[in-house]
């Protein structure tokens, strides 16, 4: 269902590199990594009993996170071609960076792509928040990709690297790396 609503808007894109990207935020890997953080999240939202918690996703790329959650959400991402896109219609798109979003009036903040960053500008965009707000991050140990600046060898590490207080720690494994998860205050 997800990727044939990709594809419907990926038949809209004269760009190749917008095709690509698109297919790319939609993959089973991107999928299944997801819903893994979908899952686990869920406890923390229900927490908010009926009130719509306020989430923003950082880096959040074509909002599938949002997506998923099937919340509103604001999900920002450096590239404007997000936002022009605009794939799924329960996100709110913003093209920001991290060093400028300022995330203190969010409830839960996430962020995927914490190997696309240095962990100064990713803690420092962290130490915006509330103190009240439920973070969840997540890093892989996937060195191969040319944008995948800040990879982590174990989860420890990137336990480490995170000015959070830890609430919960996963790994999963798949083929090629394994994604690690944090998810805290």
């Amino acid at each position: 269902m997800i990727l044939q609503y990709a594809i419907e808007k990926i038949q809209g894109c004269e760009d190749i590199e917008t095709v690509r990207s698109i297919a790319n935020s939609v993959n089973l890997n991107q999928q299944s990594s997801k819903q893994w953080l979908v899952d686990h999240l869920k406890p923390y939202l229900d927490m908010y009993m009926g009130n719509k918690p306020k989430i923003v996703i950082a880096a959040g790329w074509h909002g599938l996170i949002g997506h998923m959650l099937d919340m509103d959400c604001v999900s920002f991402d450096m590239d404007p071609i997000c936002r022009k896109v605009k794939l799924f219609p329960n996100v709110k798109y913003v093209t920001e960076t991290m060093e400028d979003f300022d995330s203190s009036k969010f409830d839960v903040i996430i962020c995927t792509s914490c190997e696309h960053v240095t962990d100064d500008v990713l803690n420092n965009f962290l130490a915006k928040r509330s103190s009240s707000s439920i973070v969840c991050l997540q890093s892989n140990d996937y060195f191969g990709i040319e944008g995948h600046i800040n990879c982590k060898r174990s989860l420890d590490e990137f336990i480490d690297s995170v000015d959070i207080v830890v609430l919960d720690k996963f790994e999963f494994k798949t083929e090629k790396y394994t994604r690690f998860m944090v998810i805290g205050r």
